[in-house]
């Protein structure tokens, strides 16, 4: 087991992605998974305890751009244990290069929004919806892929469809993800319909 491990929980889903790049960017971290309950959702890595704390500063602040609710905390020399809480562990192998691509997501209430603002963002530029995680509290988050320029445009035409609905949650577009990122959330065995 690592030094630490740093947590970072979140309001729904879409501001741990983003938190969960920023750790990752910002210092030698790896990404271990994350859980999601009730509507909040935590993201774990780990690694040196100095390392740790620097990546818990960059996730919680980027998160915080997307979400009002952002909690972070570092274990020191955790137990063995710790791994087995952590219910969408970041799966070995797969292809998570992302390389030319940008991901883009949006967050909302409710399925059906969802969909309509699914279709609205594939009709407006060439991007390929990724996933579609749902956790608890009927948070929908679609992730798609694409150039940065047409993720982009996709997520400006969601937020535009979505224009003062109470059920728009937040939106944001990483250009470059780590493949880390990719792996936990693109690649994820969760898929539509996890909780």
């Amino acid at each position: 087991m690592a030094d630490a491990i740093g947590m970072i929980e979140v309001e729904g889903v879409a501001g741990i992605i983003v938190g969960a790049d920023a750790a990752a960017k910002a210092a030698d971290v790896e990404l271990m998974g994350w859980e999601s309950i009730g509507g909040f959702t935590t993201l774990f890595f780990r690694g040196g305890a100095g390392e740790v704390d620097s990546a818990l500063r960059s996730g919680a602040a980027a998160a915080k751009e997307i979400v009002d609710h952002v909690v972070s905390a570092a274990m020191h020399q955790p137990q063995p244990e710790t791994a087995g809480f952590i219910g969408f562990p970041l799966l070995a192998g797969g292809d998570a290069t992302a390389q030319d691509l940008a991901l883009g997501m949006v967050e909302t209430r409710g399925y059906g929004t969802h969909v309509v603002t699914n279709d609205s963002m594939v009709k407006a530029a060439e991007v390929s919806i990724a996933n579609v995680l749902t956790v608890h509290n009927r948070v929908v988050c679609t992730l798609v892929t694409g150039s940065i320029d047409d993720v982009e445009q996709a997520v400006a035409a969601a937020r535009e469809s979505l224009a003062g609905s109470e059920w728009f949650l937040g939106a944001a577009v990483i250009s470059h993800p780590v493949a880390d990122v990719m792996r936990a959330f693109v690649q994820t065995s969760a898929g539509a319909g996890a909780s």
